[in-house]
């Protein structure tokens, strides 16, 4: 069974990885265009925030296509995902891990990005990566609760906390990274679109039984 997860966990990966290279393969080609180069370092960072995203969609198992479909084949209502509305209805271990995940997107957004070293515009951002991550999870077993919203928004705000005064500690060497727009939510679209697409291990496994 570790075989089959371990593979599953490469696959998942693939699915993430691969919407965003081809996004920054185009983006280099329009750059190389416009005689503007891409810098590495700013490069290894994007990968290591985009490790960082799918190791969240690993941990938080988020729905995808494939879940839909299976439930259709089966002519069952793909909408099987429990719900929680209730603020501070689930505490325990797993409100303060919630939290926990959360804060490396806080601090690798403004670090990786200029354009999110804004608070406001952080904390947004991590809300936004929260609802995306609840609403895929109405196709699986897993649930769409709102402590989960509220955790992630606030691990985010004390990662971006984090962030700031580890920027003022360190000065002048953060102050290179991507001047794009909107880069950071582009690469958390594509990656969980990704996933949310191409990621079949059910059917996979139907299959192969």
């Amino acid at each position: 069974m570790t075989g089959f997860t371990d593979v599953f966990s490469v696959y998942e990966l693939a699915c993430v990885l691969l919407p965003c290279l081809a996004y920054q393969i185009i983006s280099m080609m329009k750059r190389r265009k416009a005689e503007e180069r891409i810098p590495c370092v700013y490069l290894a960072w994007t990968w290591i925030f985009l490790f960082y995203l799918w190791m969240v969609f690993d941990v938080t198992g988020i729905g995808t296509m494939g879940d839909i479909l299976r439930f259709l084949k089966k002519g069952e209502n793909p909408v099987i995902g429990g719900y929680n509305f209730v603020p501070f209805d689930s505490m325990g271990i797993g409100f303060v891990l919630n939290i926990i995940m959360c804060v490396p997107l806080g601090f690798l957004l403004p670090l990786i990005f200029k354009e999110y070293r804004k608070c406001n515009k952080t904390v947004l951002t991590g809300v936004i990566f929260s609802l995306l991550i609840e609403f895929t999870q109405i196709f699986n077993f897993r649930a769409t609760d709102i402590d989960d919203l509220m955790t992630n928004t606030c691990g985010t705000l004390i990662g971006y906390l984090i962030w700031r005064v580890f920027a003022k500690m360190s000065g002048e060497r953060l102050k290179s990274a991507s001047d794009g727009t909107y880069e950071a939510l582009k690469y958390i679209l594509l990656a969980m679109a990704g996933v949310f697409f191409l990621y079949h291990p059910f059917l996979i496994l139907d299959r192969m039984m």
